[in-house]
């Protein structure tokens, strides 16, 4: 397997930890581990895994691993706490090898942390739940230790704090009274020995150095401050074709031409390619390896039962010749048997055999079994206590019944064949390729809010709260567009791209669309009423003594409305993977597959996860977002 081992060091952590904060105000979806590895899907912006993998990498990965089977307890244990949270907040803890994620959920639109995942990243590594009262509800490894108890049920202590980069000169200069410099601000600072050394060169200080000089310590104080405000530069580091590092900073320590340096956007970029993408290959050539056994072992079995239907077929052709030999010779072997009668009243059996031996046409006779053997084309057993017909019919039968061994060996090996066949076309799909990143799809603008498009072609939106709702209005909405809007409480605000081109085809889906995506839609019914309006009517000024609140408009004039519309809507996805919701036709226009929904019983997230299956789609949150507020079902079931 995968041989690389780096420890993550403060450093890595603390750049890992910013980037990670993309992932932060996203809801846990899966969780699965494999070996010391968690992976946790998350959803709410796309889709995001993130690997955590101590001690030696915590990251985002574009290579997703098939889930085990069986998953495991501790896999369990963070699914049955974790299931549908939302992860806040992701730290480290005061520029430790520790990194914090707080998982929660929302109460009166305030965040309360409910579970911590705590992932230590030195000695072997570690992962604690730890709940609400800093008690551990769950840990992958126990650890007992003289200063600290890490097992279910116990307080999670966190390990002796080290010291900082707010260490003293002074307290450089004691560093270095017994031991090495570089080895004490490895251990002391709790920064590694990569770097270590790095201040060390940076400083312009002898690594080996003890008792240093004051002006040394204010060098060592200097090269900190500088390490610590480093600019990111990740990369993978190379010496002769074979990986070294994974830095997240462009290092002093790889500065000499011996090694090459690969730069990327992101560490998480630069960890996955390494751990996410080449633990990919490596688990495919192993894939391979044990799938070209198998086909080994197949051929073995085929050549087997091809090599005993062959004997079979030559015992079956055998069998058929002596019976039609023993026909073909029936005077000679009549004749022979009568002699030998005769010469019993007057001769010894010995005498008789002796005699009989001297005949080319007999190899052999055994008086005990009764059988003389006849040497002809082939050797011809008889026996003498039947006659030639019998003896004839004994071959026949012989080679009746291989042939009943000749067909159960062809089907055991046509079977074969099959499963050969089989392993073979599956090999061809397990062919050595570099591990292909899933695409993270590139949103349209209209993507962020309710959305369809016409049967006509126009983009029609809706607004999924109030600031959306606002932002659909004030900056989306133009001249040449029509606003639309139900006669419900909570309905969306609606618009049509380019309204005046559009005819009465896509006025109608566009009442559909604002009557369904309102609290009519929640609340059961059949259908409602939505009116539509210019542009130019829609105001942000209240009648006189009214307050208009975020994400309200008041109308001037006139409103067109379209009575007694019908809830009904489509959910499919697109030939680009496009999530639509919309009325039927356009939707099943623009979507290589859909599903008719109405309102009904079933919740958003579990009801996504079987649209998706229906779909094939792995977007379960784009799913979640295109719904319409409240329950649903499949219409028709």
């Amino acid at each position: 397997m995968f041989s690389i081992f780096f420890m993550f060091s403060t450093f890595d952590l603390k750049e890992i930890s910013k980037e990670l904060s993309s992932i932060e105000k996203m809801r846990v979806d899966k969780i699965y581990q494999l070996g010391n590895e968690i992976r946790i899907k998350f959803f709410g912006r796309g889709r995001e895994d993130l690997v955590i993998k101590p001690p030696l990498a915590v990251f985002i990965t574009s290579y997703p691993k098939p889930a085990p089977k069986n998953p495991t307890w501790f896999a369990m244990l963070l699914r049955k706490h974790l299931k549908a949270m939302w992860l806040f907040k992701i730290e480290q803890y005061d520029f430790d090898r520790i990194l914090m994620l707080s998982f929660g959920f929302y109460e009166d639109n305030n965040p309360v942390v409910k579970f911590v995942i705590i992932v230590e990243m030195f000695r072997d590594g570690n992962i604690i739940l730890v709940n609400e009262d800093n008690v551990i509800v769950g840990i992958l490894s126990r650890e007992y230790m003289k200063d600290r108890t890490l097992a279910p049920k116990s307080n999670y202590d966190f390990p002796e704090k080290k010291k900082g980069f707010d260490i003293t000169i002074d307290e450089i200069i004691e560093l270095s009274r017994e031991k090495e410099i570089v080895k004490e601000l490895a251990t002391q600072l709790n920064i590694g020995g990569l770097y270590a050394e790095e201040i060390c060169l940076l400083a312009g200080v002898d690594k080996s150095s003890k008792n240093i000089s004051q002006s040394d310590a204010a060098k060592i104080k200097k090269a900190l401050h500088q390490l610590e405000t480093q600019q990111k530069d990740p990369m993978i580091i190379k010496k002769n074709g074979e990986l070294i590092d994974i830095p997240p900073y462009n290092l002093i320590s790889y500065s000499s031409h011996e090694y090459t340096k690969e730069r990327y956007e992101t560490f998480s970029k630069a960890l996955d390619e390494v751990y996410g993408k080449g633990e990919s290959e490596e688990i495919l050539k192993e894939e391979l390896s044990a799938h070209q056994k198998k086909i080994e072992k197949y051929e073995r079995m085929l050549k087997s039962q091809k090599d005993l239907y062959d004997s079979y077929i030559r015992e079956r052709d055998i069998y058929k010749k002596m019976g039609d030999l023993a026909y073909e010779k029936y005077p000679i072997i009549e004749e022979s048997i009568k002699v030998i009668e005769q010469a019993k009243k007057n001769y010894s059996l010995e005498d008789i055999k002796q005699k009989l031996l001297n005949n080319k046409l007999i190899s052999d006779i055994d008086f005990k079994t009764g059988i003389i053997t006849f040497n002809f084309d082939i050797k011809l057993p008889i026996e003498l206590k039947k006659d030639v017909n019998e003896n004839a019919n004994l071959f026949y039968e012989k080679s009746k019944k291989m042939k009943r061994k000749i067909d159960g060996a062809k089907t055991a090996m046509d079977n074969t064949e099959v499963k050969l066949l089989k392993l073979k076309e599956e090999e061809e799909g397990l062919e050595i390729e570099i591990p292909k990143a899933i695409e993270k799809k590139v949103k349209e603008w209209y993507e962020r809010f309710r959305w369809f498009t016409s049967s006509e072609g126009h983009i029609i939106l809706g607004g999924r709260d109030a600031s959306s709702n606002e932002v659909i209005v004030k900056k989306y909405m133009e001249d040449n567009d029509i606003y639309f809007h139900a006669d419900a409480y909570g309905a969306p605000h609606v618009i049509i791209k380019e309204g005046n081109k559009a005819t009465d085809v896509t006025i109608n889906e566009a009442a559909i669309f604002a009557v369904s995506f309102s609290s009519l839609w929640k609340d059961g019914y059949g259908g409602g009423d939505a009116y539509w309006v210019t542009p130019d009517q829609v105001t942000k000024e209240a009648p006189s003594g009214e307050f208009l609140k975020k994400g309200a408009f008041a109308i001037k004039g006139k409103r067109n409305y379209l009575k007694s519309i019908s809830i009904k809507l489509s959910i499919g996805i697109t030939v680009d993977g496009k999530i639509m919701c919309g009325p039927d036709t356009p939707v099943q226009k623009h979507t290589v597959k859909s599903i008719k929904i109405i309102p009904g019983k079933h919740k958003k997230e579990s009801f996504a996860k079987r649209i998706a299956k229906i779909l094939e789609t792995e977007d379960i949150d784009g799913i979640v977002q295109a719904l319409p507020p409240g329950g649903c079902e499949i219409r028709g079931e």
